[in-house]
């Protein structure tokens, strides 16, 4: 049976400081009884939680009172803005403002006020933590645990027009001590917003037209200057860099951006990572201009990766609303850099919301250069129905202007709850398909007909010493178009959790593929893990077996520790041997991230990787100040990279030593 929970109307807004002694918070409607999500589904939460709504013309406040039994020690760990509050004493506020089932806001915090926010699409398939708002909140901690005090402004999200009975609403609370995750509409699974309570008592908010100008300045001072970079004043390796950004608030439910020389000099470099097979490596985006609205994008047959698209000139884009559809629209110009040609590429996406928590979409890409074209469609569907059953289907067609149609689609049924997940797919990829799409998305592989299955399990024991219990079976068959049998992957993992915070597991896997030849890569692995629940943690693996007919030993050992309430270090080492290694394709790989935070909006933060297979060392160091956050900053960044450059046959052919000083400072101004 779904909850309903009354937001108050007060006249006077609350003083958000997490005292929750203004009068209002004492004639609000408290509720608690939250319901655990894990380990014992359905249980009452041992950890206590109460919590409260109310609102006034611009603000809904939401105030949570956390009780912590096992005492401050297990008070919170997390000082990033938009870190990983599933390791944290913390609390998320689900808000589904039309009341789809499908689609929600959310607002998290822990004990120490950090904020994360973010928005979840697809019933909890896609959830987009890039997304931010101007919200606030500050935590209390006390004798009895801590109190949260938030206030989340109606005009930055998307409303309904009318008054409407109730919006969407749950609350979640975590508590690692006890390995416990409560809810206050209890969830079979963590994301799933189908499963929410009612948030009745609110009016018709009233949003009109808005813009927003959110230009900048870089100051720049490098090695490496680039020639294609858009300057104010270039001499030598000293630049400045300007642009803008106009935000525009389309009524209540929609909202675009146009973007003028946008800059990306605070993003840090990707992680190195070890990739023992022979496709691409998929790396996520990090420039901010493509990340809103992203969580639409996200289908299997990923045929928009906007990693694609180079240095960009201008762009615009719209994202939304509008009955039973949302909609997300981009196109974008990218200057001519590296052999590449200038494109404009431009994606539409629609999706409609059907039977309930289900829907259908579709996605349009086209990249134009001169000369020539790359475009791709594609139709899909996802079907929540009963029983915690889900069927997924897409079907893409590519239309380059060079070559033949190409097509790929797939088909899967799956059962999944938070004990349980196993899924059935057929997916059909066409000989070329990879060539036409891969301009415009991330297509590693092509031709091939592929059968995959998953079965996981886990069982919640909390007897003695034993915690936990879980497994998986993953499995993986295709063939090419011509019938030839090309890879057979067989991966069976089981791990048990015990004394409170050991975890210790292995597994193996059982791998035939075939290139120029068939090669018989399989490898077995043990790991161990201590304080898997916190975010103080310790974890390592070690891997052995064969890898296109060399032997291979892989250890790797991860270590996060925070030694002040304000100071975190996270530390992975990653060593790889091969057997024999005629080209010393072996490596040691180092990766330290350091994060002093002063306060929620100002922090030092510091990441350097080396990696022996190409001699790099990578150094990058930001210092970060919020004054009108989440968009009006102030950032002063370094970044040095050195490394080799080899060739086809991994043989020596120069040493690069790139090196840049970045000032940013971004104003938002409100212009209307």
């Amino acid at each position: 049976m779904s909850r309903r929970i009354e937001a108050y109307r007060t006249e006077n807004a609350p003083v958000v400081d997490g005292a929750l002694d203004d009068s209002l918070w004492l004639r609000t409607g408290w509720q608690g009884d939250f319901t655990q999500l894990k380990p014992e589904q359905g249980a009452p939460a041992r950890a206590r939680t109460r919590v409260a709504v109310a609102f006034d013309n611009r603000f809904i406040y939401v105030a949570f009172r956390c009780f912590s039994p096992a005492g401050p020690a297990t008070n919170s760990k997390v000082t990033r803005r938009d870190g990983d509050m599933d390791q944290d004493n913390a609390v998320t506020f689900y808000l589904d403002t039309f009341h789809t089932r499908r689609d929600c806001y959310y607002f998290s915090t822990n004990s120490l006020g950090v904020r994360v926010d973010g928005r979840i699409a697809e019933d909890g398939n896609s959830n987009d933590k890039s997304w931010d708002c101007a919200w606030q909140v500050v935590s209390r901690e006390d004798s009895l645990g801590w109190t949260a005090e938030m206030a989340v402004p109606m005009s930055e999200l998307r409303i309904p027009k009318s008054e409407s009975a109730a919006w969407g609403v749950n609350f979640r609370r975590n508590y690692p001590e006890y390995f416990e995750t409560s809810y206050w509409q209890e969830r079979d699974t963590a994301w799933k917003i189908s499963q929410s309570g009612d948030l009745a008592g609110l009016p018709a908010f009233k949003k009109g037209f808005t813009a927003s100008l959110y230009p900048y300045l870089v100051g720049l001072d490098t090695n490496t200057p680039s020639s294609t970079r858009r300057t104010i004043f270039s001499s030598g390796g000293t630049e400045l860099v300007g642009g803008a950004d106009l935000l525009l608030g389309i009524g209540s439910a929609a909202n675009a951006s146009l973007t003028y020389n946008p800059d990306f000099a605070t993003v840090e470099a990707d992680q190195d990572v070890i990739n023992l097979t022979r496709y691409e490596t998929f790396y996520p985006e990090k420039r901010l201009y493509f990340l809103e609205g992203a969580e639409l994008f996200n289908n299997r047959i990923n045929v928009f990766y906007s990693r694609r698209i180079g240095d960009l000139d201008y762009g615009v884009k719209s994202n939304g609303r509008l009955g039973a559809f949302n909609y997300s629209m981009l196109s974008a110009r990218s200057r001519a850099t590296g052999g590449e040609l200038s494109a404009q590429t431009s994606v539409i996406r629609l999706q409609r919301d059907v039977l309930g928590a289900s829907n259908v979409g579709l996605l349009a890409v086209d990249r134009s250069f001169e000369g020539g074209h790359n475009r791709a469609l594609s139709l899909d569907a996802a079907l929540n129905l009963p029983a915690n059953v889900k069927i997924t289907s897409q079907f893409v067609g590519s239309f380059p202007s060079t070559g033949d149609f190409t097509k790929a689609y797939y088909f899967r049924a799956a059962r999944e709850n938070e004990v349980y997940h196993y899924h059935l797919r057929y997916t059909n990829i066409d000989p070329g398909f990879r060539d036409n799409v891969n301009r415009l998305g991330f297509i590693p592989d092509d031709n091939r007909h592929e059968l995959d299955s998953d079965v996981t399990y886990q069982w919640w024991i909390r007897r003695g010493w034993l915690d936990k219990i879980q497994g998986h079976s993953l499995n993986n068959v295709f063939w090419g178009h011509g019938g030839s049998l090309r890879s057979v992957r067989l991966n069976q993992w089981g791990a048990v959790t015990f004394l409170g915070k050991w975890l210790i597991g292995g597994g193996n896997t059982y791998l035939t593929e075939s290139f120029e030849k068939r090669f018989h890569n399989h490898s077995w692995f043990l790991e161990g893990g201590y304080n898997q629940q916190s975010w103080n943690n310790t974890s390592w693996v070690y891997t052995r077996g064969r890898n296109f007919d060399r032997d291979f030993r892989q250890y790797v050992f991860r270590q996060k520790v925070k030694p002040i309430a304000e100071l975190s270090f996270s530390y992975s080492l990653n060593r790889l041997i091969f057997k024999p290694d005629p080209q010393g394709r072996g490596t040691w790989l180092h990766v330290l991230t350091g994060d002093w935070n002063f306060t929620p909006d100002i922090w030092l933060r510091l990441f350097t990787q080396y990696n022996t297979s190409n001699d790099r060392v990578y150094l990058y160091g930001l210092f970060g100040w919020r004054f009108r956050p989440p968009f009006g900053a102030l950032y002063l960044a370094y970044t040095a990279d050195r490394f080799d450059v080899f060739d086809d046959r991994y043989i020596p052919l120069s040493r690069k030593d790139e090196r840049a000083f970045f000032v940013k400072l971004s104003v938002p101004l409100s212009i209307y």
